[in-house]
């Protein structure tokens, strides 16, 4: 999602605890996630309030997002830190959180996608791979002991352009997944890598930024893998071959009725799920994505913003809320993860989704968020 430069460095996502935990059969249920980095690391004395509401609605996973530059070598410590001592708390407290999933965000900024008819610079020239290696050795090192499943995903929002410069975005993408697959597996062999993080659609051309901002989930997953508009593959499998576990998708389309399917189909919201599905298959008859990957969807990043220009009413959001968890059911994706818990406590920050408010009270997203089965 979009954020203001602060929840960009820091955010948090939760994926719902079942989500993430192994289906035990076809009929298995979608369980919910939530997501706050404020509550979980941030502000280490709203733990408390987190899991409490957490163990309310039923919640089993939590998502973190760590800060990465692109060149650094090593996670932020005091994140790690703050990731530890939640899952800590979450176990003494049995709040019946069992999941994590932990997803490295490249805070590059205006510097990777810079306004005017420019280019802009190469993905490459921004983000080492050779550094990424070491820093998600690092990251899994850190974590392999914790007492709950694990998760990971290579880089928050790839398709986005301020994650990852559109030139030659999608090549380096595969090489960093890749990369997290091989380190993480060899370290903690228990964990699951899931490809994607995919924001749902492109945003449109302006005179600020004549090539674009972000392109949508279909055509940067094709890019990935080397398929054409048809998911019909093109070069050789051994150089665009992934590896993984699920696939996780963010399905966020702020102002419309999740009923409401979208004309691209490459725009995969919450509406376009399963022309996403479809498209996924396709992608693993090719031999490029594994189909045990596509079996395995997880929708990482849901919302309706409760400030600025994207925000609905309280009551409609709910409504649509309920609408995108049938969704969700109908299609048999993994998981449903709501961004924010409670708005966040600076008022000056531009992302605010919470289903209460900064103080706790509840709104009425955050009723049907619980009512949710």
């Amino acid at each position: 999602m979009y954020r203001s430069r602060t929840v960009l460095a820091l955010a948090v996502s939760a994926a719902s605890a079942a989500a993430l935990v192994p289906a035990t059969g076809a009929n298995a249920a979608l369980l919910k996630g939530l997501q706050d980095q404020e509550m979980t690391v941030n502000f280490p004395d709203m733990v408390p309030e987190f899991l409490s509401a957490s163990e309310t609605a039923k919640v089993g996973l939590v998502r973190f997002n760590t800060r990465w530059d692109g060149k650094s070598s090593k996670p932020d410590g005091g994140q790690i830190t703050g990731i530890r001592q939640f899952v800590q708390q979450a176990a003494a407290s049995d709040s019946g959180i069992t999941a994590i999933e932990v997803v490295p965000t490249v805070v590059g900024g205006s510097s990777f996608n810079p306004k005017g008819k420019k280019p802009g610079p190469t993905a490459a020239s921004k983000v080492s791979v050779k550094a990424y290696s070491a820093y998600v050795q690092a990251l899994a090192t850190a974590l392999r002991d914790l007492p709950v499943d694990r998760y990971y995903s290579a880089l928050n929002e790839p398709n986005w352009f301020r994650h990852l410069p559109k030139r030659g975005g999608a090549t380096l993408y595969r090489r960093l997944h890749n990369t997290a697959y091989t380190q993480i597996k060899r370290i903690d062999p228990e964990a699951k890598v899931l490809f994607g993080e995919l924001l749902p659609y492109a945003r449109p051309l302006s005179k600020n930024y004549p090539n674009g901002q972000s392109t949508n989930a279909g055509s940067f997953v094709r890019d990935v893998l080397g398929l054409d508009k048809n998911w019909k593959a093109k070069g050789s499998n051994k150089t665009y071959t992934v590896k993984a576990d699920g696939v996780s998708l963010h399905t966020y389309d702020f102002k419309a009725n999740p009923r409401k399917k979208r004309k691209d189909r490459d725009d995969w919201t919450q509406g376009n799920l399963g022309y996403a599905k479809s498209d996924l298959r396709k992608a693993a008859r090719t031999k490029r994505l594994p189909s045990k990957a596509v079996s395995n969807i997880y929708l990482t990043e849901f919302a309706y913003k409760t400030r600025g220009s994207d925000k609905i009413p309280v009551g409609r959001a709910a409504s649509y809320l309920k609408s995108a968890w049938s969704i969700a059911k109908k299609q048999k994706v993994k998981s449903f993860v709501w961004y924010q818990l409670r708005d966040p406590q600076t008022s000056a920050e531009l992302w605010q989704s919470g289903l209460q408010t900064r103080s706790g009270s509840t709104r009425a997203t955050w009723r049907a968020f619980v009512g949710l089965r």
